[in-house]
């Protein structure tokens, strides 16, 4: 059945339709639908955001144990998240696309992540 069939037929819901056309029941959930909503990979998140771990900030920022949290701030403004974006510095990594980061404010640099 070919789409225009299917989006013509009064016999199919609006979910059946969607599942026959892009063959997934997430009606409205592919990721063209998505692109607006961030900034960055959304994979990867910046160690000053809220979002992530405490864990993975000691990692990412080489910190022990023991070594005090830098201050983390909410990575959403507007409901748009900000994550790291592929970079060069010399070599390629990680900078953090939100303009208020911790790390931003503080060096005025964005934080960039090898």
């Amino acid at each position: 059945m070919r789409a225009k069939d299917v989006c013509n037929d009064p016999n199919l819901t609006d979910e059946e339709k969607w599942r026959l056309i892009y063959g997934t029941t997430a009606v409205g959930n592919l990721p063209q639908y998505k692109r607006n909503d961030h900034e960055g990979h959304c994979w990867m998140p910046c160690p000053y955001d809220l979002r992530v771990s405490d864990a993975k900030t000691r990692v990412m920022l080489g910190l022990s144990d023991t070594d005090p949290l830098p201050t983390k701030v909410d990575h959403t403004l507007n409901g748009k998240a900000y994550y790291m974006a592929t970079a060069s510095q010399g070599e390629l990594g990680f900078n953090c696309t939100f303009e208020n980061c911790t790390h931003k404010v503080n060096t005025g640099q964005e934080y960039f992540y090898r």
